[in-house]
């Protein structure tokens, strides 16, 4: 925390065993300098360029190039950030995506309090429950961002054990049986949506529930958000929006 870190040049980690950076609370200075070749596999839930980013966190004006495809433990994961309540803007993510639930291009769940501005991804996300190009979950802001990547394109295979079943949440995300809240921008948000836009394709054809455009499942503020990109799925289709709560 309070901590200056000032890029003076492109990092390539191609090859390395990198490490996500475990938590952030300073300032994060890219100056359009790119980190690339990050390619996190294995074992691990909250990754990303950065695991966490604190309140105090600011990260702008950095691109990274990055590739998650880990084995076990598939939750939270995010181009730039596993989980944020710090501010990140100006920010462009390339990569590819995959895990099971709040998987997002640059954020994996943004906290209440967390702001994404002016960020962009392009490559693919893929994942079960709570998946964007932007962010999987959204209780925070995300303010004029854009997607361009593919999101949830492949089918989605999911294989539920029922000795792991929530009886007592039968009906939430995580025990539907197939994708379920997949959004260009957010796959789910209580939060703000506020001018973005998505021109990449979302969904798989007649496959997953609360698919949209811009948002999957949306229940906070949405304003002068776009789609342009295709959507298919199952039950609960929008071009901008899935679903909308209440």
């Amino acid at each position: 925390q309070g901590k200056t870190v000032v890029l003076t040049g492109d990092i390539d980690l191609t090859g390395t065993d990198f490490t996500p950076i475990p938590t952030f609370g300073g300032h994060f200075d890219g100056q359009g300098h790119a980190i690339t070749g990050i390619a996190l596999d294995g074992s691990g839930s909250n990754r990303g360029l950065f695991r966490y980013l604190q309140k105090s966190a600011v990260v702008e004006d950095l691109k990274v190039e990055i590739s998650i495809t880990p084995t076990d433990f598939q939750d939270s994961l995010g181009g730039l950030v596993g989980n944020n309540r710090g501010l990140i803007r100006n920010c462009t993510i390339t990569g590819n995506l995959k895990g099971e639930s709040s998987v997002g291009g640059i954020v994996g769940i943004n906290e209440a309090g967390g702001q994404v501005i002016n960020c962009t991804f392009s490559g693919s996300v893929t994942g079960e429950h709570y998946v964007g190009g932007i962010a999987g979950r959204n209780l925070g802001s995300l303010i004029q961002c854009r997607n361009s990547g593919s999101v949830n394109t492949t089918e989605v295979e999911t294989e539920k054990d029922l000795t792991n079943v929530d009886w007592e949440q039968l009906n939430s995300a995580e025990n539907m049986p197939a994708s379920t809240d997949i959004g260009g921008i957010a796959g789910w948000s209580s939060g703000i949506l506020q001018s973005c836009s998505n021109s990449g394709p979302v969904g798989y054809a007649h496959v997953g529930y609360n698919i949209g455009g811009v948002v999957g499942r949306q229940s906070g503020y949405l304003d002068g958000c776009s789609n342009s990109g295709p959507i298919l799925g199952r039950k609960d289709v929008g071009g901008v929006a899935g679903q909308l709560e209440p």
